[in-house]
This record gives C-alpha cells, structure tokens and sequence, in this order.
C-alpha cells in the first residue's frame, strides 16, 4: 500500500508543479501574492522597533510557524485551499497570506504589551483580516473556502495571536530573569 501511495504522491506532485508552470507562476495571482507580501515584508523591516529587533523577529517567527502549522492542518483536512501558489514545492512560504500574518502579528506584539490593549488590537486585526480581507482573496480566487466560514477564521486568528503573546511574554520573562 506504500508503494501505491507513494506513486499516487508522485503524480500528484507532478501535476501541481506542471499546473504552476504553465497556469500559475507569472500569472495575476502570483504576481499579487508576490507582491503584497513583499509589501509587508518592507512595513515589516520599516516599522520594526530596532531596539528589540531580535524580540519582534522572534515574535515574528513564531507567528510565522504557528500560521504555518494551523494552514497545513486546514490544507491537509481540505477546510481550504490555496489555488495559487508562490513557489508551488516550498508550501510554507507558497500562500497569498505568508508574511502577511506574521508581519501583522509581530507589530502586533510590539505596540501593545499590554494584554488588555493586545486583545483587542488583536480582536481588530482578527476581525479586518477574516471579515474584509479573506473575502477580498476568495473573491479574487487566492482563497477557498471549503468546509470552513470567516467566523472560524477569526477565532483562530485571535488564537494566533494569544499564543504568540503568551509565547514571547514566557521568553521575555526568562530573558529577564536571566
């Protein structure tokens, strides 16, 4: 049963990289996925504080692995999917929202340390992300919803967003405490 598995990965594979190649790379959708996520990558780089660079990367990589983890989940559970790739074999950094997330997660985290201020901010960002801006890319065919609906969406984004507070609070208390 291995061997067949195998085999049927393999077509697969084939497929999606001949599919991205003649259908996906260079076209509309690769261009705005490159680009918004180049654009939010450069307010990433603008806007980070350089005095705790090394804290709001690492906020940044964590929301990063955490977006990563819980979108491969969904991918492989078939809640969605993403029609269009950026680079179709490296799947972690292949989806219309790769930077975007984190970008908004880690500045996040560096403007409101507070929990307070930070649900909040991250009630917002969770809110304008499933409500306005997953709509926008399901609508411009980035984005499919299969099993799934913006409500789930947002209150994983506000998971994302707790997790990753609680993440870098623990490690900023042990660099404090160190």
């Amino acid at each position: 049963m291995y061997k067949e598995i195998e085999s049927i990965t393999s077509t697969l594979h084939q497929m999606e990289m001949d599919y991205w190649i003649n259908h996906d790379l260079f076209s509309f959708h690769w261009w705005v996925i490159l680009i918004m996520n180049a654009i939010f990558l450069i307010l990433f780089l603008f806007f980070i504080d350089r005095q705790r660079i090394l804290l709001i990367t690492l906020a940044f990589m964590v929301a990063y692995v955490i977006n990563t983890i819980f979108d491969d989940i969904g991918e492989y559970f078939q809640l969605w999917s993403h029609p269009h790739q950026l680079v179709q074999f490296l799947t972690p950094i292949a989806t219309v929202e790769f930077i975007v997330v984190p970008s908004i997660m880690a500045l996040m985290y560096q403007v409101f340390s507070r929990w307070k201020f930070f649900i909040i901010a991250d009630f917002i960002v969770a809110s304008i992300i499933s409500f306005i801006v997953q709509p926008i890319f399901v609508y411009l065919d980035l984005y499919k919803l299969h099993n799934w609906t913006y409500f789930y969406s947002f209150v994983v984004l506000l998971v994302i967003g707790i997790i990753v507070k609680i993440v870098m609070d623990f490690i900023k208390g042990k660099q404090l405490n160190h």
